[in-house]
């Protein structure tokens, strides 16, 4: 099965890995409403990282229907590298959340990807630097299996966790410390291009 591991910057790459990252069956941020997010809005640059060693221009442009979809072009490659995701965008207090699907075409999802969504945690900083977040797999699966959220953890030693929480439940846990801190550290960090 062929899996995704966002590198997002939003998604700082959908890199190809061996492993999908945890994802939810309802977006955060349905109570509080999904609409694009101006503030990422625009051309962003990741520098290179120690993993694929290479930057990557990421292109969030809002569309019609209150999602953003993503281009992400790599600095160096083939056209086969570039990606494109569609997402939607919500704040639940001062933290910022994507909810991410890869894009086949700007009109077609990817097939094979499980259903629902992955969440991506974003901060700017007060530098104007934007940084992505996913999910930490193994502390997510803890919390589902201290029924602290509502979900499958999967398969011991598998990367296959679902969130089920409904769309109250999610919004109320993920502005919690506890929710937060789930997110440990951050797979993508990007500048703004003038």
């Amino acid at each position: 099965m062929q899996s995704i591991r966002f590198s997002l910057a939003i998604l700082a790459l959908v890199a190809l890995a061996a492993c999908y990252p945890p994802v939810t069956r309802n977006p955060i941020g349905t109570t509080v409403g999904l609409k694009p997010d101006p503030a990422i809005l625009g051309t962003w640059k990741s520098q290179p990282d120690p993993d694929n060693h290479r930057a990557g221009y990421y292109h969030f442009l809002s569309q019609q229907d209150d999602a953003i979809t993503v281009v992400l072009v790599p600095d160096k490659g083939d056209a086969s590298d570039v990606l494109i995701a569609r997402l939607t965008t919500a704040r639940l207090g001062k933290a910022g959340f994507m909810n991410v699907r890869l894009m086949e075409t700007t009109k077609t999802e990817l097939k094979d990807q499980p259903p629902g969504t992955v969440p991506i945690l974003y901060r700017i900083d007060a530098k104007g630097v934007l940084s992505l977040y996913m999910l930490d797999e193994d502390l997510t699966k803890a919390a589902i299996k201290a029924h602290k959220l509502a979900g499958d953890a999967g398969k011991a030693g598998t990367d296959d966790a679902t969130i089920t929480a409904d769309g109250p439940a999610l919004d109320k846990f993920f502005q919690t410390a506890a929710g937060l801190a789930l997110f440990t550290k951050p797979f993508a960090v990007l500048h703004r291009v003038d």
